[in-house]
């Protein structure tokens, strides 16, 4: 099986940053990596390590351990199984092929798969998209030879494409009931016009990848069937998106969206 790599284009990660200052009210809740250094957790209280990486919530502005449970009240867009050995830490970047540069919020349980020829424990990590600092903070860290092999891999697509298909040994491929994504999201394009998008309903994808081998591929390759909405086409049109070029959202904020004619104002 080959993964195509099809990383956050440079456009779709100054977005994140973008939406940061101009999403007024209850806008995507985003946890920052900082290169501040804390003692103590804003969330648990507990001792942080001299240089140990603490998160920043954007609405609270109090620093976090990664893995604090304080930081993971809110469901993560992203789930992923891994086998039960591969998990990545808290905090670590990942280079999903799929998916895009995610960050990891915490290991969220784990679960027996057995497809009647081969078994294996599996977890889920916990995701959310990352943010160019946090991209920037990982790759300067693999090139000045800070962490270990095991951090430095997640930054590989190759690697992670590698995982992903081990996975699909023992829960099915393409499709999986232990996967969650994004279901609604907005995607900046260049010029300001933001593209707001809800992904077609599963069983609707299943239909049309047992019936059609190029949308097979197209799905395994990190594109999902959608109808996106903007300034432009209020009415909507359905096609292709990457969801290595979104940002999620919830079904509040973009019923809010489509309130204010699809605009964040």
């Amino acid at each position: 099986m080959v993964m195509a790599v099809e990383m956050v284009m440079p456009a779709t990660l100054q977005g994140v940053a973008g939406l940061e200052r101009d999403w007024e009210g209850p806008g995507p809740r985003f946890v920052q990596i900082t290169a501040r250094f804390h003692n103590r957790c804003g969330g648990c209280g507990g001792e942080a390590q001299v240089g140990t990486r603490i998160t920043y919530d954007r609405l609270e502005r109090h620093p976090y351990h990664p893995g604090c449970a304080w930081v993971a009240i809110e469901q993560a867009p992203w789930l992923i199984p891994v086998l039960a050995g591969d998990a990545p830490a808290p905090g670590q970047v990942i280079a999903h092929p799929g998916y895009g540069w995610l960050v990891c919020v915490r290991v969220a349980g784990r679960t027996w798969a057995d497809n009647g020829v081969s078994a294996g424990s599996l977890v889920g990590v916990a995701a959310r998209r990352a943010l160019p600092e946090e991209i920037e903070l990982a790759q300067w860290r693999t090139y000045a030879g800070m962490g270990d092999e095991a951090e430095w891999s997640w930054l590989q697509p190759e690697h992670v494409g590698d995982i992903v298909e081990l996975v699909a040994e023992f829960t099915g491929w393409p499709i999986t009931r232990m996967t969650r994504e994004p279901t609604q999201f907005v995607a900046p394009h260049p010029g300001g016009l933001l593209v707001f998008g809800e992904v077609t309903p599963l069983d609707e994808t299943e239909r049309w990848i047992a019936a059609d081998p190029e949308e097979r591929s197209l799905y395994q390759r990190g594109y999902r069937w959608c109808r996106c909405y903007s300034q432009q086409c209020i009415a909507g049109e359905e096609g292709h998106v990457h969801l290595g070029s979104v940002i999620p959202v919830t079904r509040t904020q973009f019923d809010a969206a489509n309130q204010l004619g699809w605009s964040l104002h």
